[in-house]
């Protein structure tokens, strides 16, 4: 990870923390960071998109909100 990368990543796992989010995980991918999260604070909540998964018959909310340039996830059952 380059260190313009690693600043953004820790600025919004600072921010994250904050708000009382656990972050659960960090990987890069092609074109950000992308973090998950054990469960989101309201205002994620509030700015989140949701997306609706589907695996073999079993219905899960998935919502993703962006943090500075990262992208945070996570899942609700």
């Amino acid at each position: 990870m380059s260190e313009a990368i690693s600043f953004q990543v820790e600025r919004a796992r600072k921010w994250l923390a904050q708000q009382g989010c656990k972050v659960v995980t960090v990987h890069h991918a092609k074109k950000r960071p992308v973090i998950s999260i054990d469960v989101a604070c309201p205002l994620l909540q509030r700015t989140a998109v949701q997306l609706i998964e589907n695996n073999n018959g079993q219905r899960s909310m998935r919502y993703s909100a962006r943090v500075g340039e990262c992208l945070v996830h996570w899942h609700s059952n």
